[in-house]
C-alpha cells in the first residue's frame, strides 16, 4: 500500500472531522454589526450541509442539503445512500427558533443540489418548487399543502456542464419582472434550449457563451435569454425591484481577485481565455465590463438585495452577501459613479469559529435575514471534511422580539398591494401567481394604486408588474386598461421620466417586448432627442437595449450616443460596444461611418476606438504616431488599439515606431506587441525588409539593442545566430544585454547556437545559469530529436560532470524527455554524481512523463521520515499545539528542501507559481482543513489547479496544469514549474483531466510529525493580503566612490514625482522583475557596472482603501524607502538580503500610492526582496 493511500485510509476512519464548536456555543463566537443581533434558527440534525436556502411566504426556511456532495462524480462512496433533502424548517412558535424540521423531498435523484426557490401559487397553498443541479433545473410540486412533493422531479431545463461540480447551474432567483434569474458557472452548457423548443440551443463556445453566464427565462422556461457571460464561477445573481442585476464571482485561488459584479445585459467579463501575461479578469482589453468591487481573497456564494424595512435603514435597497472563505456576511453599499457604481462594504457578520461558513442568504417576510452555514473545516475544491453538520441563523435589530411573519392576503387589493411590498422575493412571487390567474384588466385594478406608494421600491414592483400584464409582450398582444388606469400610468411615467433609478427601469422594460424599443413594430418613433438630452445612465440603458434591434436602426443611435461619452465613464463605453453586438457583419455595418463622426483624434474618440475598433479608422492609425501633436501617452495607446487589428500593416507600423524617435514608452509598448504578435498573426512580416532594417537598426545602437535581440527571438531568424553569439560573448557588454543574447540563442534552433550556448554555460551565472536554460529549451519535448535537439541533449550531459554548471544542467534535463530518460539510465547505471542524486530523485519524482515519472519512484524512493501508518487519527493531530516560528522555519527549509512547499506555493511574495499563493490561507481554511489538504492533496482540488494528461501520436503521456492552451499547443506545467508545450497537431486524442493532484503525496513523509504540527499552525498564521509587484521600474546604476556616498547622494529620482519618461542624465527607466523566490536581482541586471553604486527600484500600488500596512524589506546592501515622497525607512549596514528581514509599518492612501526604494551596493551581488502586507488587498496601480 503506498504512503498516500494509507494516509487517506487514516482520514477516512477518523470518520469527519470533529465540530469546532457545539451548537450551544457557537453564539458567542460570532460578531454581528452594530445593531444587530443574531440567533441560532437552526442546526444538526434538522438540517445538514446546506448549499442555499430560501423562505416562503409563511416565513419557513427551505434548505437544499448537499451531503453527497461530489460524490456521484468522483467514483466516491455515497455518504446518505437515501440521497440529499430538501428540508423545510419550521418556526411554530415565533420565537425565532425552527421547531419542526420537514423532509419535503429525499431521493437518490439529489446527490448535492446547490439552489432552491419556492414559487407559491395563486391560493398560497399550491407551491412549485425549482431545484438546481446539473444538467438539470428540477421541478416539484406540492399541490395538497403538506410541505411534501406530489412525486419525483421532473426535469424543467436541461443542458447544464458540470454534473457533481460546483462551477454548473446554480444562483436561481425571481426578479420583478416574473422572470427565473439563475448562474452557470464556467463549466458551461451543452445543448440548453428554452423550454418549448424554441429559440438558439446554447453551447459555450468562444464568442458570445464563454465561461461563466447568467440566463433568465419566463417562469414556465420559455423565452430563454442569456443575459451575460466569461464569468468565472457566480454562484448566484439577484435583481433589484427596478431591474438591476448583480453578482459576485469567484476567481481562481491565490489571486485574491473575487469581484462583485454589476450585470450589464449583453456583457463580457472577461474570465476567459487564460493566457500568460494577462491580467485575471482582462480588464486592460477592449469590449470587456469591468467589476464594480474588487473583494480580493474569498469563495463568494449566495447573494441578495435587502429591500427590507426592520433592518436599519441604511441597508435598505443595498446588497448582502455571504462569503465562505474569509467567513463573512457582508453589506454592500451602491454608489453611483458615472452610470456605474462604486461600493462600500461593511461586514455585518462574522465569526472566530474557522468553521463558519456562509453559503446563502435571504430575506424573510418580517424582514429579518437568514443565513445558512454549510459548517466545515473548509471551503472549495470539491472536498469537504464534515458531513453531519450544519447552521441556520437569522439577523434582526437589537431589541426586536420574536419571529412574526405578517398573514398574506390576495383576496383584496390592499392585500396584494402589501403583499406586493414585502421584503419576501416568495411572497411578491405569490402576488404575481395570483395576478396572472385574473383577467388582465381586474389584474390592473388590484396593483395600479401601488404606483403612488409613499415607497420607491414598491412603486418600481406595480410598475414592473404593470408592465407584465399591459405593455406588447413577445406575442405582440396588448392588454386594455380599466377605465382611469391608464391615466394614472401616464402620469407616473411623466412624474418619474427624469428619475434615474425609474427611467433606467423603463429602458429595461423595452427589451422585454416583442420589439425592443418599437423598432421594426411599423410605429417606430424618434429616439434622438432623448439620447442627446437624458440621464447617462439611462442611455446606457438604451445602448444596452439596442443589442437586439435590427442594424439599421442601431446605425442610428450609437454614434448619437458615443458622442456623449465624458472621457472616463467605462460603464458607458461598455454599453456602447455592447449595442455593437458580437457579430462582424452587424459590427461593421454600425461603425461603418465613424470617421465622419469622429473626425478629430483626441483622447476620448482614442477610448471609442479601443473599446469599438471600427475598421474604418485602422488607416488613419500609423500617421498619427508621428503626429508632434499627440503625446507620448497618446501615441502608445494608438500602439494598444493598432495590436487589436489582425492586418499586417499594423505590424509594419509597429515596425516604423521601432526605427524612428519615438519616445521610449512608445517604443517598449510597439515592442511587446511585435514580440506576441510576429509568431502568430503578423508572422508574414518575419521575413520582411522592414523587420531586417528595423534589427539591424536597433542592434547597431547599445540603447536599443536589447530590443533587437528580443524581435530576432521572436522572428526565430536563425541566420542571426552569429551576431547574437558576438553580443552574448561581449563580457563589456551590460549582464542584461548578455543574458538576453543567451536566451534569444535558445529560441534559435541551429548548430551555431548549441556551440555557442554550450560555450557559454560555462561563463558562471547569470550568463552561465541562462545558457544552461536555454539548452534545455532547445532540446524539447519530443520522443525524436532532431539533430539540433541531439546537440543540445550530448552538451548537457557533458556539463553534469561540471562542477560550475552541474546543478543547472540537472535541472535543464529533467525538464526535458530525453533529458529524462538519460538521468534514469545514468543512475540505474550508478553512474549519476552522488552530489546530485538527492536533487535528481526530487525532480524527477515531479516529472511530467508519466511512464519516466513511475520509474523514478522506483530507482529514487522518497526519503521518509513520517511513517504515514503511525499518524494518529486528525482529532489528535488538530490538538496538538505547535510553533509557528519553528513552522516557518520548516517553510523556508522547504523552497529547497524534500518536502518542496515553498518550491511550489508564494508565501508574501516569496516561492513557486504551481500551486495556488498561501499568502491568506489561514483566513480561509482550518486546522483540520490545513492538515486533510497536506496529507491527502488529491481529496480537494480547486479547479484551476486540476492536473491535466494528455498522450502524443509515438505515445508519450504528459501531465502538468494547464498553462495555455491555443490552436497551436498546449503547455502543461509540471511540479518542478517546469512547463512543457505540445504541438496540438501532436496530441493523439482529448486533453484529459486527472483526479490526482499534482501536488506529490507524499511530501509530508519529508517531515516529522512534529514538523507537521509546526507547520500548520505556521500557516494559521497567514491572514494578511500579501503583495509584491510583478515587476519594478528600475534605473541605476549611479556610480559613486563609496557604498556610503551611494546612499547619501541624492541622484534624481528622490527630487521628484516619478514619471516613467524622466532620464537622469544618461540614466532612464527599465523594468525588472522578481525571480520565482521574490528577489530583484540588481547584480544581475547591471553586472559588474552595479558595484560601488545606487539603484532605485519604483512600484506604483493601489489601495482601495486609506489603510496600515507593513512592507517587508530583505535589502543587500543598504537602503532608503519613500512612499510617496516621504521618507519612512533608512539602512546603512553592509549585510547579505533575505525574506523579510525589516518590517516597516505605512499609512497607504486610498488609490495610487508611489514605492519608491534606493537600493545602495558596495560589491556585488545586490538587490531586493519587497512584500507588503495590508488588510485589504491591493494591486498594482494603472
Amino acid at each position: 500500500m503506498t504512503r498516500w493511500l494509507a494516509a487517506a485510509l487514516l482520514l477516512i476512519a477518523a470518520g469527519p472531522a470533529a465540530a469546532q464548536l457545539p451548537p450551544d456555543k457557537t453564539l458567542a463566537s460570532m460578531k454581528v454589526a452594530d445593531g444587530l443581533q443574531v440567533e441560532l434558527f437552526a442546526h444538526e440534525p434538522m438540517v445538514i450541509n446546506p448549499t442555499n436556502l430560501d423562505v416562503d411566504h409563511k416565513g419557513r426556511v427551505w434548505v437544499a442539503e448537499a451531503v453527497n456532495y461530489r460524490r456521484k462524480g468522483f467514483g466516491r462512496p455515497m455518504l446518505r445512500n437515501e440521497g440529499d433533502r430538501i428540508q423545510v424548517l419550521i418556526d411554530e412558535t415565533g420565537a425565532g427558533k425552527a421547531t419542526k424540521a420537514v423532509t419535503f423531498y429525499q431521493g437518490q435523484e439529489l446527490y448535492g443540489p446547490l439552489s432552491v426557490t419556492v414559487i407559491p401559487q395563486a391560493d398560497g397553498k399550491v407551491l412549485r418548487v425549482l431545484v438546481c443541479q446539473s444538467p438539470d433545473i428540477l421541478e416539484f410540486w406540492d399541490k395538497d399543502g403538506d410541505l411534501k412533493a406530489d412525486g419525483p422531479p421532473t426535469k424543467f431545463l436541461t443542458g447544464f456542464r458540470g454534473f457533481d461540480h460546483d462551477h454548473g447551474v446554480h444562483g436561481l432567483t425571481v426578479g420583478p419582472d416574473g422572470k427565473l434569474y439563475f448562474t452557470v458557472g464556467d463549466s458551461g452548457v451543452g445543448g440548453l434550449q428554452s423550454k418549448d423548443g424554441k429559440g438558439r440551443k446554447w453551447e459555450s463556445n468562444t464568442t458570445d457563451c464563454r465561461a461563466g453566464t447568467v440566463w433568465r427565462c419566463d417562469q414556465d422556461g420559455t423565452n430563454l435569454e442569456l443575459v451575460a457571460h466569461n464569468f468565472r464561477n457566480n454562484y448566484e445573481a439577484c435583481v433589484d425591484s427596478f431591474g438591476e442585476v448583480w453578482l459576485s464571482d469567484n476567481d481562481d485561488d491565490g489571486n485574491q481577485q473575487t469581484r462583485i459584479c454589476y450585470v450589464m445585459p449583453g456583457g463580457n467579463y472577461g474570465y476567459n481565455p487564460r493566457g500568460p501575461g494577462q491580467t485575471h479578469w482582462h480588464e486592460e482589453q477592449p469590449g470587456i465590463v469591468h467589476k464594480a468591487m474588487r473583494t480580493g481573497f474569498g469563495s463568494p456564494t449566495g447573494i441578495t438585495f435587502y429591500e427590507g424595512s426592520l433592518l436599519p435603514e441604511k441597508y435598505r435597497g443595498h446588497l448582502l452577501h455571504c462569503d465562505a472563505g474569509p467567513r463573512e456576511v457582508r453589506a454592500f453599499f451602491r454608489k453611483p459613479k458615472g452610470t456605474g457604481y462604486e461600493l462600500d462594504k461593511e461586514v455585518i457578520l462574522t465569526s472566530s469559529d474557522t468553521w463558519f461558513r456562509p453559503s446563502g442568504v435571504r430575506v424573510a417576510p418580517d424582514g429579518s435575514v437568514f443565513v445558512c452555514d454549510w459548517y466545515d473545516p473548509g471551503v472549495g475544491g470539491h472536498g469537504m471534511g464534515d458531513w453531519k453538520m450544519g447552521r441556520v441563523f437569522r439577523i434582526y435589530p437589537s431589541g426586536h422580539d420574536g419571529y412574526k411573519v405578517p398573514e398574506v392576503k390576495l383576496d383584496t387589493k390592499e392585500g396584494v398591494l402589501a403583499a406586493l411590498g414585502s421584503p419576501n422575493q416568495a411572497t411578491r412571487t405569490a402576488v404575481l401567481t395570483k395576478l396572472e390567474s385574473m383577467p388582465p384588466a381586474a389584474a390592473v385594478g388590484q396593483v395600479v394604486d401601488g404606483l403612488t406608494r409613499s415607497s420607491t421600491i414598491s412603486q418600481a414592483r406595480a410598475f414592473f408588474t404593470l408592465d407584465q400584464l399591459t405593455a406588447r409582450r413577445r406575442d405582440g398582444q396588448q392588454a386594455n386598461l380599466p377605465a382611469g388606469a391608464e391615466a394614472k400610468l401616464v402620469d407616473f411615467l411623466r412624474f418619474k421620466a427624469e428619475d434615474r433609478q425609474f427611467g433606467t427601469a423603463m429602458a429595461r422594460t423595452q427589451a422585454m417586448d416583442k420589439y425592443p424599443l418599437g423598432f421594426g413594430s411599423g410605429e417606430e418613433q424618434d429616439w434622438t432627442k432623448w439620447v442627446e438630452t437624458r440621464d447617462p445612465a439611462m442611455v446606457r440603458e438604451f445602448l444596452v437595449t439596442l443589442r437586439l434591434v435590427p442594424t439599421q436602426y442601431a446605425k442610428k443611435y450609437v454614434p448619437l450616443a458615443a458622442k456623449r461619452y465624458d472621457g472616463q465613464d467605462h460603464f458607458y463605453r461598455a454599453a456602447l460596444n455592447i449595442a455593437c453586438g458580437t457579430d462582424p457583419a452587424r459590427r461593421d455595418a454600425i461603425l461603418a461611418d465613424f470617421d465622419k463622426h469622429f473626425p478629430t483624434w483626441d483622447d476620448k474618440v482614442a477610448d471609442l476606438v479601443w473599446e469599438l475598433r471600427p475598421k474604418s479608422v485602422l488607416p488613419r492609425l500609423p500617421a498619427l504616431l508621428t503626429d508632434a501633436k499627440l503625446t507620448a501617452a497618446q501615441k502608445a495607446r494608438v500602439v494598444d488599439i493598432l495590436a487589436v487589428s489582425d492586418d499586417p500593416k499594423a505590424g509594419a507600423a509597429m515596425l516604423s515606431v521601432l526605427r524612428g524617435d519615438a519616445a521610449p514608452e512608445v517604443k517598449a509598448r510597439a515592442l511587446d506587441q511585435l514580440r506576441l504578435f510576429l509568431p502568430t498573426k503578423w508572422n508574414g512580416l518575419r521575413t520582411s525588409p522592414d523587420l531586417t532594417a528595423a534589427i539591424d537598426g536597433l542592434l547597431n545602437t547599445p540603447a536599443t539593442r536589447l530590443t533587437g535581440l528580443q524581435l530576432i527571438a521572436a522572428a526565430g531568424n536563425t541566420s542571426r545566430a552569429p551576431v547574437v553569439t558576438a553580443i552574448a560573448d561581449d563580457k563589456a557588454a551590460a549582464a542584461e544585454v548578455r543574458t538576453e543574447a543567451v536566451r534569444t540563442l535558445g529560441k534559435l534552433k541551429s548548430a551555431a547556437s548549441v556551440d555557442a550556448l554550450a560555450a557559454l554555460a560555462k561563463a558562471g551565472p547569470p550568463v552561465g545559469t541562462e545558457a544552461v536554460n536555454a539548452l534545455g529549451g532547445l532540446v524539447g519535448t519530443s520522443p525524436k530529436l532532431d539533430d539540433t535537439a541531439t546537440k543540445a541533449l550530448t552538451a548537457l550531459q557533458g556539463l553534469v560532470e561540471s562542477k560550475d554548471a552541474q546543478r543547472a544542467a540537472l535541472g535543464a534535463l529533467a525538464g526535458t524527455r530525453a533529458g529524462t530518460v538519460w538521468l534514469l539510465d545514468q543512475h540505474a547505471a550508478k553512474k549519476l554524481p552522488a552530489p546530485l542524486v538527492a536533487e535528481a530523485g526530487q525532480l524527477l519524482r515531479n516529472s511530467p512523463f508519466q511512464g519516466e515519472r513511475n520509474r523514478a519512484m522506483v530507482l529514487f524512493p522518497a526519503p521518509g521520515r513520517l511513517d504515514l501508518k503511525n499518524l494518529p487519527p486528525m482529532a489528535t493531530l488538530v490538538a496538538r499545539t505547535g510553533d509557528a516560528a519553528r513552522g516557518k522555519a520548516v517553510w523556508d527549509a522547504s523552497l529547497t528542501g524534500a518536502a518542496q512547499c515553498a518550491k511550489c506555493h508564494t508565501v508574501r511574495g516569496v516561492g513557486g507559481q504551481v500551486g495556488p499563493d498561501l499568502s491568506m490561507i489561514g483566513k480561509k481554511a482550518s486546522r483540520e482543513n490545513l492538515f486533510d489538504s497536506i496529507l491527502d492533496p488529491s481529496k480537494a482540488i480547486a479547479d484551476q489547479h486540476t492536473s491535466y494528461t494528455l498522450t502524443t501520436a509515438a505515445g508519450l503521456t504528459v501531465t502538468g496544469l494547464l498553462v495555455n492552451d491555443t490552436p497551436q499547443a498546449v503547455t502543461l506545467r509540471d511540479a518542478n514549474g517546469k512547463d512543457t508545450s505540445i504541438p496540438k497537431a501532436d496530441i493523439d486524442g482529448e486533453v484529459r483531466k486527472s483526479k490526482v493532484s499534482l501536488m506529490p503525496q507524499d511530501v509530508v513523509a519529508a517531515l516529522s510529525a512534529d514538523e507537521l504540527v509546526d507547520l500548520v499552525t505556521y500557516m494559521q498564521t497567514l491572514q494578511t493580503a500579501a503583495y509584491t509587484p510583478e515587476a519594478f521600474r528600475v534605473a541605476g546604476p549611479f556610480p559613486a566612490a563609496t557604498m556610503t556616498e551611494a546612499l547619501a547622494k541624492e541622484h534624481g529620482p528622490e527630487k521628484a514625482a516619478f514619471d516613467p519618461a524622466a532620464k537622469f542624465g544618461a540614466v532612464a527607466w527599465r523594468t525588472i522583475r522578481p525571480d520565482t523566490k521574490g528577489y530583484v536581482d540588481l547584480a544581475g541586471l547591471h553586472g559588474i557596472a552595479g558595484k560601488q553604486s545606487a539603484s532605485y527600484l519604483v512600484a506604483e500600488i493601489d489601495s482601495p482603501d486609506e489603510q496600515n500596512a507593513q512592507v517587508l524589506l530583505g535589502i543587500d546592501d543598504s537602503a532608503v524607502l519613500w512612499l510617496n515622497g516621504r521618507e519612512v525607512f533608512r539602512h546603512a549596514d553592509m549585510r547579505a538580503a533575505a525574506p523579510g528581514q525589516h518590517t516597516v509599518a505605512v499609512r497607504l492612501t486610498k488609490g495610487k500610492n508611489t514605492v519608491l526604494l534606493k537600493v545602495a551596493n558596495g560589491d556585488n551581488p545586490h538587490g531586493a526582496y519587497f512584500t507588503l502586507l495590508s488588510g485589504t488587498e491591493v494591486r498594482a496601480a494603472r
